[in-house]
């Protein structure tokens, strides 16, 4: 006779099924925690400010380092930054304080010139390192370090746009950078400018005769240990010119009569000038739109360039806000780019800048932040990017994009629509982009279910247990031993849907596996498929043993604390109370 389960089998499925009500519980109250993002038109709601401000709370202590550029792009650095952005349309001081605190955090990490780490050029220099001293490349130090100036000189930048707080205390002085926020600001400028007199336009930064030019450094030991070389791409290119036209404004706000205020503005007006001059213009719906490469040197047309390398292309806006070279006509060109070459209908965005999505540069679902910051210059175009973040929800975790559709928003609740600038060039005598159709867009789009290791490994699990199924029916040596066996595919398919819930509705339970971690799930998900197929001819308790791989290997996939736990301790009761079951028939 089968034994029944166990009471210390009952007692841990009790206990996983008690967990899961319990996070889902989480998870249902949770939504006060996430940001809001009431609708697209009228101003910022008292329910979106909140919450915004509330997020403040939640956030993870700033880094103490930039290895794997946490203080760079759309990470850690992309939080500073929408702090920023939040005080600047508010000015709410908790957020600048804030930002103050993260600004003197990633200060503090810059590379000590006495005890510090060797770089490329054989020195301490006042970098911010990028890679792991056991790294591939432990002396790699490049572009980056422009993005971190620029995101701790903007904190200057705003406390230098309102003279009424200078005098004031700033937060908690904890690294000995100023007790005033105007100390704090001239901390940040001073030393900044150190890092960007020794670590940006000397390595970088070329006088040609068209004009300044940013390049790699001509150095064997900088091809060696970064290897990169040639004209620098226009993404990284922005990073470095951020730096420089931030200092320069925060110089002319402090009238330090610093002398590289026009030399660094016109480093910024050439770089903006040397992009449209090689992006190329083209057609698309009866519109003047561009299309260009990741780098100069390369044709747009063999390579275009990706979006999410274009995302920080766009920072040439700050170019453009700054009088700096860029015409209102080239800033429409970029949007009309957005909106009828990238844009694929119901918030898909394609891949690449030609409008064209490929298996590894797949379509988006939303354009980030500094597609967003731009959207100010067309109400179409704001709609179109808010809609996107609304519908996707990447508002509710995401503090820079939910800064940046809250700004913009104000921006269109406190300002008219202006007309488009008048097209020069005529789309009819232009290049066109080649167009697809819907149906023909959608067969190329990469399934949104296959874009991640978890999702492919739910796929194949769900296949692989229909495919069990079938052979079993039809297996005679199973015959009379299926006994509970709807039972079990039940729950198995109970709690493996309360973990895909799990990961997709608490983001905070995002968990930050190692690297090797997502392999071993892999390795134990095949492993325990294999079983699961093997036991059809074999001794059946290699099911339950198989069964219970799988299913740990695709917990670990999700990446989420809370799916391991509710995959994972219902699934161990499972596959105990197999394994008895299957001995007690032998």
């Amino acid at each position: 006779m089968k034994p029944c389960p166990s009471i210390f089998t009952s007692i841990f499925s009790a206990a996983g099924i008690c967990a899961a009500l319990f996070l889902l519980e989480i998870a249902a109250h949770g939504r006060e925690e996430d940001m809001v993002f009431d609708g697209m038109d009228g101003e910022v709601t008292t329910n979106e400010y909140q919450a915004f401000i509330q997020k403040l709370q939640y956030l993870p202590p700033p880094p103490t380092n930039n290895i794997g550029n946490l203080m760079v792009d759309e990470r850690d650095g992309a939080r500073l930054h929408g702090m920023q952005t939040f005080y600047e349309f508010t000015h709410d001081r908790r957020n600048l304080d804030m930002a103050v605190l993260w600004s003197d955090a990633f200060l503090q990490a810059r590379n000590d010139p006495v005890s510090g780490r060797i770089i490329w050029t054989g020195r301490r220099d006042l970098c911010w390192p990028n890679k792991a001293t056991n790294d591939a490349q432990p002396l790699h130090s490049t572009t980056e370090n422009g993005d971190v100036i620029e995101h701790i000189v903007n904190t200057a930048r705003l406390i230098l746009e309102n003279p009424a707080i200078w005098d004031q205390t700033a937060p908690p002085d904890r690294f000995s950078f100023g007790t005033t926020y105007l100390d704090r600001a001239k901390t940040y400028v001073r030393e900044c400018q150190r890092s960007a007199e020794t670590t940006i336009v000397p390595w970088f930064v070329r006088d040609t005769k068209e004009g300044y030019r940013l390049y790699h450094p001509e150095s064997a030991a900088y091809l060696k240990y970064c290897g990169d070389s040639g004209p620098i791409p226009w993404n990284q290119q922005q990073e470095l010119v951020g730096a420089l036209l931030r200092l320069a404004q925060c110089h002319r706000l402090l009238n330090d009569g610093n002398t590289n205020i026009a030399y660094y503005e016109k480093i910024t007006a050439d770089t903006a000038n040397w992009f449209f001059a090689t992006a190329m213009p083209v057609s698309a719906h009866n519109r003047v739109c561009y299309d260009w490469a990741y780098v100069a040197t390369l044709d747009p047309t063999a390579s275009p360039e990706v979006t999410t390398e274009a995302d920080y292309d766009m920072f040439i806006f700050r170019a453009y806000q700054a009088n700096l070279g860029p015409t209102r006509l080239q800033m429409q060109r970029l949007i009309n780019t957005a909106c009828f070459v990238m844009y694929h209908g119901t918030n898909h965005f394609a891949g690449q800048v030609n409008g064209v999505s490929t298996p590894r540069r797949h379509e988006r679902e939303f354009l980030e932040i500094e597609w967003i910051e731009m959207s100010v210059l067309d109400h179409e175009f704001y709609h179109m990017v808010a809609n996107a973040v609304l519908n996707c929800h990447e508002y509710y975790d995401n503090l820079a994009v939910e800064a940046a559709v809250l700004s913009a928003k104000h921006y269109w609740a406190t300002h008219p629509s202006m007309p488009e600038p008048q097209e020069t060039l005529d789309p009819g005598k232009l290049p066109p982009v080649p167009q697809l159709s819907p149906a023909m867009a959608y067969l190329l789009r990469p399934h949104t279910m296959i874009r991640t290791p978890g999702a492919a490994m739910l796929l194949l699990w769900i296949v692989s247990g229909l495919g069990l199924s079938v052979v079993k029916r039809f297996n005679p040596s199973t015959a009379g031993h299926n006994r509970g066996a709807g039972f079990i595919t039940m729950m198995s398919l109970i709690i493996v849907a309360l973990g895909v819930l799990a990961a997709l509705r608490l983001p905070a339970a995002k968990a930050t596996w190692p690297d090797i971690v997502i392999p071993v799930a892999i390795l134990l998900f095949g492993l325990g498929l294999a079983l699961q197929w093997y036991a059809n001819i074999r001794p059946r308790r290699l099911a339950a043993v198989g069964g219970l791989l799988a299913m740990i290997g695709l917990s670990l996939s999700f990446k989420n604390w809370a799916s391991f736990l509710i995959i994972c301790v219902p699934g161990c009761a499972i596959a105990l109370w197999r394994i008895r079951a299957t001995a007690s028939d032998r």
